[in-house]
Formats: structure tokens, sequence, C-alpha cells
């Protein structure tokens, strides 16, 4: 492993260039005014063109996984950071059709497809046992906290001008700065061509388990700012400060999930998914904006118990060599398939039972579904650890 030095310095650049992961959510808080701009079109079409971002972080993730093999860690991770300011430079600039919305929106998403899982492979790079543990759970607090401050920021500018969000994406400029400084321009692990038959079922159920998780944790983002809207407690600004609550949860658990995870283990899942629960159902039939940024906080927690404890117990089971392939599936294509998915599931599925089909009927689905899925990992883990006694 590195050297006491060299893995000091390559945790200040692994935790701060985590901070810019959730850089897309500072477009969520803008939802609202981007539907009113293309007012001719419905409310999830503008919601899919914001996740289009997480559907092409999918492929820009493949797309690292099949470079791991023949590229090395920094080029991959300068080309998608180079990727992410030229889309928010565009979108700034170039933004009066709804195709154009969409194309920004799948430029920025590559970058992050092919920075993120690059960039998480350095914890087993360089990281090991309760170090990596540790480290796990700080680095989903720079995630969130980073989360924090650029939704707020996106928020603000957001009351500006829609397109104004976008410059919430040039905080890539500075990474991609350290990152070209200061990483090895050569591998520390020399990657081998991965053999998919051979994956461990395990790395299946935490990919399974993490795109249960981002299903319904993303239905929160992405219907905050209509949800105030329409109970008339807040513009945009007010939607990008609860998001930053929310993500302020994240941060918090983040740093305490060290002294959670030898303990509890897996069964973080099922309690993060609790979480979820209380927030969505609380949200059901509140009027009262000091509720909603209670609430927010308790359920933004719910990320930095399940991502830190997947990338951690995935990040045990297998060879350093594969790291980008795993963390490409584990934190960027389970994550984004989720995250994409998520509008069309949950507004099919509140459709059902309410016409009127807004923000409160999407939250009731959310919750249900959660709480189905805390009881499954309960089952899930508890059968899983009594097979290994």
């Amino acid at each position: 492993m590195a050297s006491d030095k060299e893995k000091n310095r390559m945790k200040v650049y692994y935790l701060t260039a985590s901070a810019i992961i959730m850089c897309y959510m500072s477009m969520v808080g803008a939802i609202a005014d981007i539907a009113e701009y293309f007012s001719e079109y419905r409310v999830e079409v503008i919601q899919t063109g914001v996740t289009a971002i997480n559907l092409m972080i999918i492929f820009g993730a493949f797309t690292a996984g099949l470079l791991s093999t023949r590229a090395q860690k920094k080029t991959i991770i300068l080309t998608g950071l180079a990727l992410v300011t030229v889309g928010g430079i565009c979108g700034f600039l170039f933004h009066d059709t709804i195709i154009l919305f969409y194309l920004w929106s799948l430029v920025i998403g590559a970058g992050f497809g092919m920075f993120t899982p690059t960039m998480l492979s350095l914890l087993v790079d360089y990281f090991e046992g309760a170090e990596r543990n540790r480290i796990a759970g700080m680095q989903t607090s720079f995630v969130n906290g980073g989360g924090v401050a650029l939704t707020f920021i996106g928020g603000m500018l957001a009351a500006i001008a829609w397109n104004f969000s976008y410059f919430a994406f040039m905080v890539a400029v500075p990474i991609f700065i350290i990152f070209a400084i200061n990483l090895p321009a050569k591998n520390k692990y020399e990657v081998e061509r991965y053999d998919w038959r051979k994956l461990p079922v395990s790395v299946v159920y935490y990919a399974v388990s993490v795109i249960m998780f981002m299903l319904v944790y993303i239905v929160f983002p992405s219907n905050i700012a209509l949800f105030l809207y329409e109970k008339n407690l807040g513009t945009a600004s007010i939607a990008g400060c609860v998001n930053a609550v929310f993500m302020t949860g994240g941060v918090f658990f983040g740093f305490v999930f060290f002294k959670f995870s030898p303990k509890i283990g897996d069964y973080l899942f099922g309690v993060a998914h609790l979480m979820l629960v209380i927030c969505f159902f609380t949200l059901c039939f509140t009027n009262s904006l000091i509720v909603v940024f209670a609430v927010s906080f308790v359920g933004g927690m719910s990320i930095s118990m399940t991502m830190p404890q997947a990338i951690y117990s995935v990040s045990m089971k297998i060879p350093p060599q594969m790291s980008v392939v795993v963390f490409s599936l584990i934190g960027s294509i389970s994550t984004n398939i989720a995250t994409f998915a998520s509008p069309m599931v949950i507004g099919f599925s509140s459709g059902l039972i309410s016409d009127a089909g807004n923000s409160v009927s999407r939250f009731a689905v959310a919750s249900l579904i959660a709480l189905v899925f805390a009881g499954i990992q309960f089952v899930a883990v508890t059968i899983r650890r009594r097979k290994e006694l």
C-alpha cells in the first residue's frame, strides 16, 4: 500500500473531488422555473430532462470501465471533468429548445460517468481496513457537503434565471487542475480485463440494494420544489435551502458512519429506507415549513447509511485491479439507473392512486415503496448472516 505521506495527500484530493459528485443537484431547485420556461411540456418531461444527466452517467461509467483496461485513470478523470465544464458553459449559453436542454444534460452526465467511478476507485488503491471504512463515510459527507453548497448556490442562481444554475458546474475546473497537477500519470495497479461471468454474487446484491435505495431517495430532491410551490410554502430559493438541509443530514451521518458500520453492517440499508419513510410520510400531512426542514434532515441521513456501506462492503470483496469496473456498477450505473427511472416509476404509480398526480401523491407512493424495501433488506441480511454462521 501507499506510504503515510502519499495516503494523506491522496485523502485530501479524494475528499475534495468528492465534493462535486452531486453537482447535478444544483438544477433540481430550478425544476419549477424550467417547467414554466418550457410550459408546453409536462412537468415529467422536465424532471426527466434534469435526470437525463443520470442516464448518461450510466453510459459514461460503462465507458470508464472499458477504458480502465486501456487508459490511465488520470486520463479518464480529466476527460470526464472537461466534459462537465463544457456542458455547463454550453447549457448557460444555449438553452432555448428542449433538445438543447436534454443535450447538455447528456454531455454533463457523460463527464460525471467517467469521472466518478474512476475517482472512487482510488479508495481501494490507497486505503485498507478500518481506514478505508472511515474514509468511505467521510467521502459521503463530502459528497453531501458539496451538494449542500452547490444546491444552495444553484437555487440562488435559479432565482436570477434558471439557466444560471449551469454555472454550478464550473466547480469542475479547480478539480481538473488539482488532478492534472497531482495525480500520478501511471495507475497504481495494472488493470486486467474482467470476465463478468466471475462477478461475485455479493456485488450483484450491493448493486440491487443501491438501485432500491436511489429509486426512492431521489423522490425528495426531484419533487420538493413542486411540493413547496403547490403548498405555497416557498420559491426556488427556498427549495434550494430545503435540499441543502436534506444533504446536510447526509453530511452529519457520514462523519459518524464508522461508529455504526462495524456493529450494524448491511442492516444500515434497511434503516436508511425507514428514515425515508419517516420523511416522506410526514410530508404527506404537513403544511409547516419548519416541519419540512426537520424531516428533510432526517431523510437526508439515509444516503450516508447506504452508499458508504455499499462501497466499503464491496471493496472488501474485490481485488484493486477490478475497482473501476465494480465501482462503475455500484457507484454510477446502479445509482443512476434508479435515479433516471424514478420519475417515471413514481409518477406512474402515483397516477394510479390520485388523478391529480401531484407531489403529495408521489411522496405517499415513495413512502410505501421504501417501507417494502426496508422489510426486504432486513430479511435478506438476516438470512445471509445465518448462512454465514
